[in-house]
């Protein structure tokens, strides 16, 4: 059962990975629009965004395309087997998964009164808030769960470009790391121009 949570790829991918993978995206990104929750990169949340749904759509399908790019071109600059384009992206998209959920925990708004009452604690900006310590608990608890998520997704996403790419051992580490980093660092200066457009 935890082999296939965290590397179903051995038995899901090509076309099927895609297809599931862009439904998947999709309804993170209606989820994410009713939520108010915000993928600004491949692992970054911020939650209690105001964002138009297209806005949304668009940033949630830039970074899948962005990365899987970044990650066919590794692999077939490091990999001996032959590489189809089809498993990168499909077994990438079908990795955005946990965030799904992620999206479901930020309807929950004691996360976003408890950062709030955090930032009039420590750092004196916003107005005083009054929170209760079941409720202290409850935001703990979902940020708990949203970490564990994102290192769900960094998982599926690392299984999916070693089984997509055929690559092991440090090639695989070292080319994970430096395109997880390019990614954020060209999403960063990428998605606000692709957004500005659509608005």
């Amino acid at each position: 059962m935890f082999k296939k949570l965290t590397n179903p790829f051995t038995y899901i991918a090509g076309k099927k990975s895609l297809l599931i993978g862009l439904l998947v995206i999709f309804a993170t990104s209606i989820v994410a629009f009713y939520s108010n929750t915000y993928f600004p990169d491949i692992i970054s949340v911020k939650m209690g965004v105001d964002l138009s749904l297209i806005s949304g759509v668009t940033q949630n399908f830039l970074n899948w395309i962005v990365v899987s790019l970044l990650f066919y071109l590794a692999a077939i600059s490091l990999s001996k087997s032959k590489i189809r384009i089809v498993d990168i992206f499909g077994t990438q998209a079908l990795a955005r998964i946990p965030y799904f959920f992620v999206s479901l925990i930020s309807f929950s708004e004691v996360i976003d009164l408890y950062g709030k009452y955090l930032l009039w604690v420590y750092m004196k900006h916003g107005e005083p808030i009054e929170i209760t310590m079941v409720q202290k608990s409850i935001a703990v608890f979902f940020l708990f769960v949203s970490l564990l998520l994102t290192i769900w997704l960094v998982t599926l996403m690392f299984n999916a470009y070693k089984v997509a790419a055929n690559l092991k051992g440090a090639r695989l580490i070292a080319s994970f790391i430096v395109i997880m980093i390019i990614s954020m660092v060209v999403l960063t200066y990428l998605s606000p121009i692709i957004l500005s457009m659509i608005k």
